[in-house]
């Protein structure tokens, strides 16, 4: 991601709408999936600042680990207690093969030039009876400057998913849609703009928004989804989810 931009990533996690909403709608997924009071080494691959990695602390239980791997090291400081920060790439993530109960790689295969390959070295660190969730962006018509200042290479759509899922040799994966119930409004401005032309420009879309009411509403509505991931799939929505079991 542009540089502007992974300098202001540890703020916008602590308050914007789409980051908070996302955070619920996994660790409702991760309730669901895991058993309570385990103890797991967990990694969060291209996970962004350490800093807001302290979520993932209790599932890891009383007695794991949470480790951060991410190829920008500024994203190294002021990491939590009880997580560690590895700076690499997930290609050559320098893990032993099936070290980790449970893997997310969260909006991070759409920057690999190589998606199937970053799938499968993900895949390739979890324990046989493990867990593997992926996030990433929902359908190319959705393009727009978001994707151009992340440096995001695709979006895509469940049917290319389960092909990439294929391709990196896992058959057997679950994919869901999820940021539905926002999927209206986010439409509705990104296909606006492309009509005008801008779809390709490097904008950020969290300079639209700013801490306040329409924020807290924008993310009330969004974790809402964290009550029907696991229940109603979803006919379409801004992100996919892909969970894998090892």
């Amino acid at each position: 991601m542009e540089r502007t931009f992974a300098e202001q990533y540890g703020a916008l996690e602590r308050w914007h709408w789409w980051f908070r909403g996302r955070r619920s709608v996994i660790e409702s997924v991760l309730r669901h999936e895991l058993q309570e009071g385990e103890s797991r080494r967990v990694l969060s691959v291209g996970c962004g600042p350490a800093a807001g990695l302290d979520w993932l602390l209790p599932f890891a239980g009383p007695h794991g680990r949470v480790v951060g791997l991410d190829a920008e090291p500024l994203h190294a400081r002021d990491a939590p207690r009880g997580v560690e920060f590895v700076t690499g790439r997930l290609e050559a993530a320098p893990f032993a093969p099936a070290s980790f109960e449970l893997v997310l790689a969260l909006d991070v295969l759409e920057h690999l030039d190589d998606d199937a390959a970053g799938l499968g070295a993900a895949a390739r660190l979890v324990k046989p009876g493990g867990l593997l969730l992926a996030t990433v962006p929902a359908l190319p018509s959705l393009w727009g400057g978001q994707d151009v200042v992340s440096a995001h290479r695709r979006r895509y759509t469940r049917r290319a998913l389960a092909r990439l899922c294929r391709a990196a040799g896992l058959p057997a994966c679950e994919i869901r849609y999820f940021n539905t119930l926002l999927f209206p409004l986010v439409g509705l401005i990104r296909w606006s703009r492309r009509a005008l032309g801008l779809a390709g420009r490097a904008r950020s879309d969290f300079e639209d928004t700013r801490p306040g009411a329409l924020n807290e509403l924008l993310g009330r509505v969004f974790s809402l989804e964290g009550h029907l991931i696991n229940r109603v799939p979803a006919p379409v929505g801004v992100s996919l989810l892909v969970k894998y079991k090892g």
